[in-house]
């Protein structure tokens, strides 16, 4: 990714709508049908009006298989 291309060098509008994308991207990478599992997933801006996602309620099967992604990556050193 570039500078350019960074979260925090865009508009606040763009930068949630950026995350937002990247997000879905990624949950599509590991077998989330997005459109399905985070039907409510987008951009927004908070209160203070920085940048956010909104991922919306997901139902409890969709809650344990990504809890079951993340402790996998989790096993495989992943960290943020």
């Amino acid at each position: 990714m570039t500078a350019a291309e960074s979260p925090r060098c865009l508009p606040a509008d763009a930068a949630a709508q950026q995350a937002a994308d990247r997000l879905a991207l990624a949950l599509e990478e590991i077998g989330f049908d997005v459109g399905r599992a985070f039907p409510l997933l987008h951009g927004m801006l908070n209160t203070d009006g920085t940048p956010g996602v909104l991922l919306g309620r997901v139902s409890a099967d969709v809650a344990v298989d990504l809890a079951g992604a993340l402790a996998r990556a989790a096993e495989c050193g992943v960290t943020v």
